[in-house]
């Protein structure tokens, strides 16, 4: 063979190679993921929206991977796709983990890709509101049940949660009511407050994937058509917590007596009551003393975060909280009254709620909204340091990454 020869040999098969390679991994995004807080972080999710020319995307199944300026592949989880009518755009909604240590910025590349998703923990079993989603910490089950008036609707909220634990299982609540019971809101003319766990087969979408698996509800609150409920659970594989936004907009005027979110109902099984107030100050407070009264708050709206646990067995279910918003579609504060977060007790059970509209009448004109965002953490009191893994997972759900897309 000729030099000539040779040589456009090599050229055409370089060709070749590359288109081979574009095709299997095409280019469409550059991501950076920045720690600014300072704690290094072994597993935190992102999630990130883009969108890309319809004709881009491959025709069989659309599958992508993060991969880093070392070459590790990360397999990114689609939470959903449109196609923007009359445009040849296709918007995206990803989701992927990552690991970074403080203060530091990693670079990621986002390809399609032909890997399978990543094996996870993850499990999900039903369909509609009656779904039992489960990791290697806990069950969640939103299942309805006829073992109560106040358990028999579709409602999707959740009625149990089940701690693993060192190979045990361990039902968080076993009382009538479910365990998620917030928001909740009562108007005068209404005999008893009604809440989201009251919902009968509201408008769901689930999304379901190898890191998040998501469940969408939206519909018009129980007995109060004015106010327009959303309420968005997400369950994470590998981690011990899960997330829940919630959202009340006012579409009329309306006048309420009571108005509260975060509120988890327990029976006696727990023993203290933690929180951390805005200063970093650490409260315990036994839910059962023998002498004295029983400690009912108020508890900071702001505290960071606040747990009920076992002092001997040193189990916890805890509320980190992440977002609070009362602002209405103007920009203007939403009517509260004596905002405030209360420990109550009801038949021997005890809870926690954020009240938003403490027992009294107040107006709250259209367009009033009340959003927030918390995390449920299912844990194990420390030995040394009792708080530790709340305060560990606070420190890093309340300071997120920042991630920007090119």
């Amino acid at each position: 063979m000729s030099k000539k020869l040779f040589f456009r040999a090599l050229v055409l098969i370089a060709v070749f190679l590359g288109s081979v390679t574009f095709g299997q991994a095409q280019s469409i995004a550059k991501i950076s993921v920045t720690e600014t807080a300072g704690f290094s972080r072994d597993r935190e999710y992102v999630e990130i929206s883009l969108q890309i020319p319809l004709s881009a995307a491959p025709e069989d199944a659309l599958s992508l991977s993060a991969v880093d300026g070392s070459g590790v592949e990360t397999s990114v989880q689609i939470l959903r796709t449109e196609r923007i009518s009359g445009q040849n755009v296709l918007a995206l909604w990803l989701v992927f983990p990552v690991a970074v240590n403080g203060m530091e910025t990693k670079h990621y590349e986002l390809k399609f890709s032909t890997a399978n998703a990543a094996a996870t923990d993850l499990q999900f079993a039903g369909e509609g509101t009656e779904l039992v989603v489960e990791n290697q910490f806990y069950r969640a089950d939103m299942t309805r049940s006829d073992n109560s008036s106040e358990q028999k609707e579709l409602s999707g909220q959740i009625r149990e949660i089940t701690m693993k634990r060192n190979g045990q299982e361990l039902l968080m609540t076993n009382i009538e009511n479910r365990v998620h019971w917030a928001p909740n809101f009562k108007r005068p003319e209404v005999e008893w407050y009604t809440t989201i766990a009251h919902w009968q087969n509201p408008r769901t979408q689930i999304d379901r994937g190898n890191y998040v698996i998501r469940t969408i509800r939206q519909d018009p609150a129980p007995k109060h058509p004015e106010i327009f409920l959303t309420a968005v659970y997400k369950y994470y594989a590998n981690v011990p917590y899960f997330r829940f936004y919630s959202e009340m907009d006012f579409t009329e005027d309306l006048g309420v007596e009571l108005l509260r979110n975060d509120e988890m109902t327990t029976d006696s099984m727990f023993t203290h009551l933690a929180f951390e107030d805005t200063d970093g100050k650490i409260t315990v407070e036994p839910l059962y003393p023998k002498t004295g009264k029983k400690f009912k708050g108020p508890v900071d709206n702001e505290a960071p975060w606040l747990c009920f646990y076992h002092e001997t067995e040193g189990f916890a279910l805890g509320s980190i909280r992440l977002m609070y918003d009362n602002t209405n579609d103007i920009g203007e504060p939403s009517p509260t009254w004596q905002p405030h977060t209360q420990i109550g007790e009801w038949e021997g059970k005890r809870y926690w709620n954020r009240r938003l509209v403490h027992d009294r009448w107040t107006f709250i004109p259209k367009g009033s909204r009340y959003a927030e965002e918390n995390a449920y953490l299912l844990f194990e009191i420390g030995e040394n340091d009792p708080f530790e893994t709340i305060r560990y997972w606070a420190e890093r759900l309340r300071h997120p990454v920042t991630v920007k897309v090119e």
